[in-house]
């Protein structure tokens, strides 16, 4: 049951995906003289968002794609093994009872009760001789049974697994599929960047440290000044390390680091940070592009100020919080 369970699941998150990759939003038109910078970084954020969430399904699914393979490869060593094992039972079996028929079970005849009793000088040495054959057969008849049972589960595993990998190959050509479409999402999303580049340069931010507030607390001071060594670092799906971060692994790397466990996508985050206003917000505290269901998210550091991991084709940096999209804010920090 469980591995059905598992191929639903697989299948299911298949389909999920395809409805995914078909919903992401057309990316608006760079020669729009109307578009404006926070419209053009909207855009680009949004996009992260969807290449990024869409490459971590497709990772799961490869995942348990290559599970149900190993599955397969085991199954397949432990079949082979009782075959062997049943056929040197049967082997042992015909050498030491070649007098005992088999036919669906193993049963002493009555004409080797009777050899036995013939074949004996005195009655005891006979009967001993009866009871070791029916011994034997029992104990041999029990093993062999056993194993022939083993070996149809196998074989009835072995027939599942090979149905099951059939249904995944199909998965992974789908899976395959949207690599495709997805590395065709990110081109359009590069080019994209390229064509908005010199109204992007209107958004070059900081990227050295700056002096933070003097009456901050020492534990929105430790996350802030962890976050400012990763200045510079370039963006990058699905990123959650100092070789490249996207937007929520900056955060969730950051706040780790200092002993707090957060959630690892924006939308998690949001969720997961107490919802305060712009009036009360203070250094450490996260803030967001959206009420709920947010793309995109960075840190309130003070004096205006936040940091980031921008979006594709940026790098970690230190932006203006009043002239951005950035409106929504969360705490983290007690």
């Amino acid at each position: 049951m469980k591995k059905n369970n598992r191929i639903g699941a697989i299948v299911a998150s298949a389909l999920l995906i395809t409805s995914i990759c078909n919903s992401v939003p057309a990316l608006a038109d760079p020669n729009d003289s109307n578009l404006t910078l926070e419209q053009a970084i909207q855009n680009i954020q949004e996009y992260d968002n969807e290449i990024e969430y869409n490459m971590g399904k497709l990772n799961q699914l490869k995942e348990q794609i290559l599970e149900k393979e190993n599955d397969i490869k085991d199954n397949q060593v432990k079949l082979d093994l009782t075959q062997t094992q049943f056929t040197e039972r049967e082997n042992q079996l015909s050498e030491r009872l070649k007098g005992i028929q088999f036919n669906g079970g193993f049963e002493a005849t009555p004409l080797q009760y009777l050899d036995a009793l013939f074949s004996s000088g005195d009655i005891l040495d006979a009967l001993k001789r009866v009871s070791l054959i029916s011994q034997i057969c029992t104990s041999d008849k029990d093993l062999i049974l056993e194993t022939k049972k083993s070996e149809d589960n196998l074989l009835n595993i072995k027939t599942t697994i090979e149905k099951e990998n059939q249904e995944l190959q199909t998965d992974k050509d789908d899976v395959e599929k949207q690599i495709k479409d997805l590395e065709d999402k990110k081109d359009t999303l590069l080019k994209y960047v390229q064509d908005n580049n010199a109204l992007l340069t209107g958004d070059i931010g900081i990227t050295i440290p700056v002096t933070l507030p003097s009456d901050i607390t020492d534990q929105a001071k430790g996350v802030i000044e962890e976050a400012e060594k990763y200045l510079k670092v370039p963006y990058l799906w699905g990123g959650e390390s100092p070789e490249g971060f996207d937007c929520s692994g900056l955060m969730q790397y950051v706040f780790n680091s200092k002993g707090i466990a957060i959630p690892r996508t924006s939308q998690e985050q949001q969720s997961f940070a107490k919802p305060i206003s712009m009036a009360e917000i203070k250094p450490g505290d996260l803030v967001f592009n959206k009420v709920s269901d947010s793309t995109h998210v960075g840190m309130y550091i003070g004096y205006d100020m936040y940091i980031q991991a921008p979006h594709t084709g940026d790098v970690v940096k230190i932006s203006k919080l009043s002239t951005s999209n950035m409106k929504y804010f969360g705490r983290v920090l007690n």
